[in-house]
């Protein structure tokens, strides 16, 4: 999933347990870690920031602090089907998951933060009738909490940041708050857009079977005009409605002297 996957795993995570989108990180290069995309380097940025920039060395860095094992406990709790042992490594920051994961994992992953950190299993069936009305099996749609309520406000607000000047900001719709986030991986193989409004949640991939590259393939192009295309289409004649604003943390730790949760284990 490539950078689509930082708000799960890297960001809301790190906003619930201490950070918050004003936290500054140092945005450099250093031995052993990744590069940026654009193979630019800013210096101390807030989170925010580098989320809307998609700024690779600042996740890796958080994940780092976090751990991979916490950070993906989080996709575990949301029943992504393909994490693995080898997964449990830095690379997963930047989406760099053995293998992968599904639209629909990605889409009830962002669903989870729109839905204030509490996640519905996916499905297409919202109840079955018999020939005379009767109820034959109804989906109760129950909800698990993965994120803090505030954490995932938290991360929704950056997203929307991203979708105004960031990565996503050619894509972002006229009149509806949304909120969203690019995902790329090497050599343009693949190119995801995964975001969300009050009333819907799309996740896109576009890339090949068997994956090589696709030139011009970004998460901000053929992704995010899919995305874009289909969700002005569904929300025509739709009010637009804000997202929730999360409470400020006037307190914020030291890195130090932040502890580290995990999500409730998954159900089986």
């Amino acid at each position: 999933p490539g950078s689509a996957i930082k708000p799960l795993v890297v960001y809301t995570p790190s906003f619930e347990n201490g950070y918050t989108p004003d936290t500054e990180v140092n945005d450099h290069q250093f031995e052993g870690g990744p590069s940026n995309a654009d193979d630019s380097y800013a210096g101390y940025m807030t989170l925010r920031s580098a989320v809307a920039y998609s700024k690779n060395t600042v996740a890796w860095q958080i994940l780092e602090d976090l751990t991979p094992s916490v950070g993906l406990s989080y996709l575990k709790a949301m029943h992504f089907s393909k994490i693995v042992e080898d997964d449990n490594t830095l690379s997963t920051a930047l989406g760099g998951l053995t293998n992968g994961a599904s639209t629909v994992e990605m889409a009830s992953g962002f669903a989870t933060l729109e839905n204030d950190g509490l996640f519905r299993e996916p499905t297409c069936i919202i109840k079955i009738l018999d020939s005379e009305g009767g109820l034959v099996l109804s989906n109760d749609n129950a909800e698990t909490e993965i994120y803090e309520t505030n954490a995932a406000r938290m991360m929704t607000n950056v997203l929307e940041s991203a979708m105004e000047y960031g990565t996503g900001r050619r894509i972002s719709l006229e009149d509806m708050p949304c909120a969203g986030k690019t995902g790329t991986t090497n050599s343009n193989k693949d190119g995801w857009f995964c975001g969300y409004t009050h009333y819907y949640t799309t996740a896109v991939w576009v890339g090949y079977d068997i994956p090589r590259e696709m030139k011009g393939l970004e998460g901000a192009t053929y992704p995010g005009r899919i995305w874009k295309a289909f969700m002005e289409e569904v929300h025509q004649d739709l009010e637009p409605v804000e997202f929730e604003m999360y409470e400020e943390n006037n307190s914020e730790p030291k890195a130090e002297e932040i502890v580290y949760t995990e999500p409730p284990e998954p159900e089986e």
